[in-house]
């Protein structure tokens, strides 16, 4: 069955009808349906039907013994076999009317004849109320509402749930391994990161790149160092492994920062929908790059990065030339000359992307938890009604044919034809009963469960767009 949006439900339209002939309504699946006997032991033969009965076959009534009367349903499919045989009206001794003395009475006033007649001439005193379960069941809808308005957004309809990428990029020039705090400044700044990844979704992926961590700070090493910008972690944000790729980065000698910045782009996964760039430095291009000009090519690159530069230890000199950086990219910059600072202002990046968010995922997820449950319950609730009916309106069948058999009215045969039919038909309709409720209930817990992911990716994507817009703003 697909899955239709829905914002309302209403109970499925079913309704008595005349007899057969009546008019089908043009473009609908109008059924009308003729008792089904089984056990015969006169007229014509009866074909195999479904599995624990046989298939309807239209006999002849007698005088006394009238047809059932049908209810009109115009489903939204063609209906089995089964289905028909439940789309009666009720007898008036159904359920929880039953009255044994008052069955037999009515019954034995149709002065039946043949096993065919004596088995419509019981169900239609005891045959149940199945229509609007029925109905109900057929036209099941496990769908689940589209979710509310995001933080700052219009209603998220259709969203298309995407990776969110965290491209980091740190500075291993030689000027990192200057004391700092209880450590170098590569240590503090190895700190922070690693603080930072351990927060994220398990759904997020991250990049690590580093740069100038090759060669050393002389003339010498300055070509190597220069042309050194490598990815050393690009997974899932797994903080045990980033931490173990970090423990490999130390300082090396020369600042290559723009070639860093434009090869960040390379690290973005072609399938993110949005990347956010974390450029942490001690100081300014000393390589001969121009980062500017890297940033606002990473900027305009397709997945349309923010690229946010992060001073840590900075001197004073420095902090324009960053920032111009930092607005190239679409971004801001950071001034952090602490450890304390530095793992501050990250606490902040992830907050300010978390929390607008992390409220309205949480309503949508209970919203959508609750939904679902209530879902699950209906499915359960109908099919349980058309099983309790089988078994209601077979027991009591089984009972009024011992009854006319021990009352010496029926022979062994025909006690037997009319039991067994009772007994096919129940467990027919039974079954029905707990198989379509086991497959809506499974249709609705799917749902629930495709949604829940939906909203919480959905969430997790949605993060860079509202921190985007607060730059732009």
């Amino acid at each position: 069955m697909p899955s239709p949006r829905r914002s309302t439900r209403s109970t499925p339209a079913v309704r008595p009808r005349g007899p057969a002939g009546a008019h089908r309504a043009a473009g609908t699946v109008a059924v009308m349906v003729a008792v089904a006997l089984t056990g015969c032991t006169s007229g014509p033969s009866v074909p195999a039907g479904e599995a624990g009965s046989a298939a309807p076959a239209r006999v002849t009534p007698s005088a006394g013994v009238p047809e059932l009367v049908p209810v009109a349903y115009d489903a939204p499919r063609d209906l089995t076999a089964t289905e028909e045989l439940m789309l009666y009206e009720p007898g008036p001794y159904a359920g929880e009317a039953f009255d044994e003395d008052a069955v037999v009475d009515a019954v034995l006033a149709m002065r039946p004849g043949t096993a065919e007649e004596w088995q419509r001439a019981v169900l239609g005193q005891i045959h149940g109320d199945y229509a609007e379960a029925l109905a109900a069941s057929v036209e099941f809808e496990y769908a689940i509402d589209d979710p509310a308005a995001g933080p700052d957004q219009e209603p998220v309809e259709g969203t298309a749930v995407g990776t969110n990428h965290f491209a980091l990029v740190l500075d291993a020039s030689g000027s990192m391994a200057k004391r700092a705090g209880d450590g170098t400044r590569m240590d503090e700044a190895k700190a922070a990161l690693r603080r930072f990844v351990e927060r994220l979704p398990d759904d997020s992926t991250v990049s690590l790149r580093v740069y100038g961590d090759a060669g050393d700070a002389t003339a010498d090493g300055k070509r190597e160092s220069c042309a050194s910008s490598d990815v050393v972690y690009d997974d899932e944000a797994d903080a045990q492994r980033f931490a173990h790729a970090l423990d490999d980065v130390g300082p090396g000698g020369w600042t290559p920062l723009a070639r860093a910045v434009r090869a960040a782009r390379q690290d973005v996964p072609g399938d993110a929908t949005d990347a956010i760039v974390y450029v942490v430095t001690d100081g300014l291009e000393t390589c001969g790059g121009d980062p500017v000009a890297a940033a606002r090519e990473l900027a305009d690159s397709g997945v349309d990065p923010i690229v946010n530069v992060i001073g840590f230890r900075v001197g004073h000199a420095d902090h324009e030339g960053l920032r111009a950086i930092a607005d190239a990219g679409g971004g801001s910059y950071t001034d952090a000359s602490t450890r304390t600072e530095l793992e501050r202002h990250l606490d902040e990046e992830y907050s300010r992307l978390m929390d607008a968010w992390n409220a309205w995922r949480r309503a949508e997820l209970d919203r959508i938890d609750e939904a679902g449950r209530a879902n699950m319950a209906e499915a359960e609730r109908h099919g349980r009604t058309l099983m309790e009916t089988a078994e209601s309106e077979g027991r009591a069948g089984m009972d009024i044919a011992r009854e006319l058999g021990d009352r010496g009215v029926l022979d062994r045969a025909t006690e037997h034809a009319v039991w067994q039919y009772f007994s096919g038909r129940k467990n027919q309709l039974w079954r029905y009963g707990y198989e379509t409720k086991a497959a809506n209930w499974g249709n609705a817990y799917r749902e629930k469960v495709r949604d829940w992911g939906e909203v919480y990716g959905t969430a997790t994507s949605r993060w860079s767009e509202l921190y985007r817009e607060r730059y732009d703003g």
